[in-house]
């Protein structure tokens, strides 16, 4: 990872842009909105970890395509955000708290909460289709997808999701570097 460099080349706008076209079309093309997240912000951020990136991969759809957990979209950027941020496991072993992540999460729920009316994958496709699916259905996956799930309503969510934290992370960045 190379955090000099991204705070550097873009400004906060430039680079929320650019998370949110990677995310979009992440989401478009190849699905599943938490990788679609995190490899958008792996791209701006320069971070090179496979197994981060796998790791994701259930939280797809709400865990498990059930719509009923933390949107996906939104485990991403978390995800990343303790990636920079969250305790290590020599601070668990001792008990240690960390409140960095803990709070630039809390920062991203909150702010996700607000765009769409919640922070579950059910809330999500409420505020973007007027209704949620459970995709493990086949037929249930059928409509979504013919409503544009992947198409047009989850990149935009998938797309907006990265960009949120990406501005997160990059206002701690310059908070951190301008110390």
């Amino acid at each position: 990872m190379n955090i000099e460099s991204t705070i550097t080349k873009w400004t906060k706008e430039e680079l929320q842009q650019k998370a949110y076209d990677l995310g979009h079309a992440y989401e478009k093309n190849c699905a599943y909105c938490p990788q679609a997240s995190i490899a958008a912000l792996m791209d701006v951020f320069q971070i090179k970890d496979d197994v981060l990136f796998r790791a994701a991969y259930g939280f797809h759809g709400g865990g498990g395509d059930r719509g009923i957990g933390t949107c996906g979209a939104l485990c991403g950027g978390i995800l990343i955000i303790s990636y920079f941020y969250g305790r290590q496991r020599f601070e668990f072993n001792f008990g240690r708290e960390n409140r960095k992540a803990t709070h630039l999460s809390g920062m991203l729920v909150d702010e996700f909460k607000k765009e769409f009316d919640g922070i579950s994958c059910d809330d999500v496709q409420k505020k973007m289709f007027g209704r949620s699916f459970n995709n493990a259905n086949e037929e249930e996956l059928k409509l979504f997808l013919e409503m544009g799930g992947h198409t047009e309503k989850c990149p935009k969510v998938v797309g907006r999701g990265a960009a949120l934290a990406a501005g997160i992370i990059w206002d701690e960045i310059n908070k951190l570097h301008k110390a």
